[in-house]
């Protein structure tokens, strides 16, 4: 009799790669169900609980509210993202099962309740809540070199929730003239002296306004200068708080009648860093 002969044992089955497509998509949208599937219940729990526990790590820190934390934060969310699903797509392929469990209907549809419930948290607005942490897009040059045309900013929503700002601080406001949000600089507060100074400069009691320098030159093109004419001296009334843009020829400010002085319930925020700049050497630049 000739010999059998054949390849069709050498390659996985079909049904083999349709289970580890299976178990990589579960534990990639929820930790620990791709375990799970693979009948590696304990497994699964472990590796969801690490996954809540890294959540968790994101809310009730302030990790998110630094470039180089945030960064690592995310690089190791990402990588132990992928230690689940690669172990789970390994499991599938070597067959690898725990001990049966007792009552396995409803331990596992328990079981994947609490792990689907679990990769719920944190909702995106839980994060915001409890950090304060959002991030927006800068579009306009009223800011530049601060903030300029693209630049992509991290914003502390917290940061004037028990203090108003000082002198010198970046915010972020509301104001009721817009559904927009502005970001600008405080120059003054109560009591201080605003004056237009030569060269479309500012005079803050009696020293002239310097922005501040940022940690990278961006590259940007200056607009025709706005009409500040109408900005003559004057002194910040109590619970006001005089605000301008950094790009002084061109900026929606405090100098305008139509925008005026801001009071403290206008507050939204405090910019924090850049996380994306279309001038690259400006990622990760702390904002002062």
């Amino acid at each position: 009799m000739a010999p059998i002969t054949g390849t069709a044992e050498l390659s996985p089955a079909p049904t083999g790669w349709r289970r580890i497509a299976a178990v990589s998509a579960l534990s990639l949208l929820v930790s620990g169900t791709g375990q799970l599937l693979n009948r590696q219940p304990r497994k699964g729990i472990f590796l969801a609980l690490v996954s809540f526990l890294l959540g968790s790590a994101l809310v009730y820190t302030r990790v998110l509210l630094s470039f180089s934390t945030m960064i690592a934060s995310l690089c190791l969310v990402l990588g132990w993202k992928i230690f689940v699903v690669g172990d789970a797509a390994n499991s599938a392929a070597k067959l690898r099962r725990e001990s049966p469990v007792r009552f396995p209907k409803i331990t596992y549809a328990l079981l994947t309740a609490l792990m689907i419930a679990g990769a719920m948290f944190p909702s995106p607005e839980l994060l915001k809540t409890k950090t304060g942490f959002a991030a927006f897009k800068i579009p306009s040059r009223s800011m530049c070199p601060t903030l300029c045309l693209g630049d992509r900013v991290v914003v502390d929503l917290n940061a004037y929730s028990l203090r108003p700002p000082n002198r010198g601080d970046l915010v972020v406001l509301k104001h009721p003239t817009s559904d927009a949000l502005f970001v600008k600089r405080v120059i003054a507060i109560a009591g201080d002296t605003v004056s237009p100074g030569p060269n479309d400069s500012v005079i803050v009691n009696g020293t002239r306004f310097q922005v501040p320098v940022g940690c990278a030159a961006p590259t940007w093109d200056k607009s025709e200068p706005a009409d500040y004419s109408e900005f003559t001296s004057t002194t910040v009334r109590p619970g006001d708080f005089f605000v301008i843009g950094d790009n002084l020829d061109d900026s929606l400010d405090s100098r305008l009648s139509q925008f005026g002085n801001v009071t403290a319930d206008m507050f939204r925020g405090k910019p924090l860093f850049l996380y994306w700049s279309p001038t690259t050497a400006r990622i990760g630049c702390n904002l002062h």
